[in-house]
């Protein structure tokens, strides 16, 4: 296991005492960060001072779909960061009409695509959109592709779903298990007073850590990125936790 950590703002930048960076940007963000055009070339630029520190890198581009009426604008920003790219992009499942899977016209235009930018730099897709299909996804849009697509498996997300995250990856068909490439962690708390239930710091004995140990015999080099505030102390319990598996 490669452990790592997000990053969001330049000075998230060796926050953490790991090797391995995510760097996570969004097309329209109304919380406090740098969003759309702007985002991608602070994106860009993060990326060349994690080089220049002997940093490994991936993006991780949000809100930008491969179909539909954005697919021009995502085409544009993934061949920016595709420039720039180390360890490749992370992308997202994406779903048809009426929340149904994505299948005739939409389908091979995300399927196109992926082909395109794979043939720039390395892609990864994760499970976000909908995790209860999301070995459907990966069998249609992963294991047909080249050894350049792989699958980012989001443990969070699939607590996140209501599914039993250490079940989910002792079952996984081994065909996809060798198709992963990283991992993101977080842990979903159901029963969380606050508004934020998912996104939040690990604790001794969830099921996300318990999750990770299982992919951790079935996969054991992955590289799993914690996605979390990079600077909070939930970040460094976080790190401290997974250091010990």
């Amino acid at each position: 296991m490669e452990l790592g950590y997000r990053v969001i703002r330049p000075d998230d930048i060796g926050t953490q005492p790991l090797l391995l960076v995510q760097i996570s940007l969004w097309r329209h963000a109304i919380w406090g960060v740098t969003d759309g055009e702007k985002a991608v070339g602070q994106a860009i630029d993060m990326a060349r001072v994690c080089r220049a520190k002997g940093l490994r890198s991936v993006f991780h581009p949000l809100e930008y779909p491969l179909t539909g009426a954005c697919a021009t604008e995502t085409r544009d920003v993934m061949r920016r960061l595709a420039s720039a790219a180390d360890l490749g992009i992370i992308i997202h499942d994406e779903g048809g009409t009426g929340d149904r899977r994505l299948t005739g016209a939409a389908a091979k235009q995300y399927e196109k695509q992926v082909r395109e930018f794979s043939r720039l730099c390395h892609i990864s897709i994760e499970n976000s959109y909908n995790s209860g299909d999301i070995t459907w996804f990966w069998n249609r849009f992963v294991a047909v592709a080249s050894d350049r697509v792989s699958i980012t498996l989001d443990i969070g997300h699939l607590e996140l779903a209501g599914l039993d995250s250490a079940a989910f990856i002792r079952n996984l068909q081994p065909a996809l298990v060798r198709r992963i490439q990283f991992a993101h962690l977080h842990h979903h708390d159901s029963n969380a007073t606050r508004d934020i239930k998912d996104h939040r710091p690990l604790v001794p004995g969830c099921r996300e850590i318990d999750a990770l140990r299982h992919l951790l015999k079935r996969k054991p080099d992955v590289r799993v990125i914690l996605e979390l505030d990079s600077s909070a102390e939930g970040m460094k319990r976080s790190i401290a936790l997974l250091e010990t598996l």
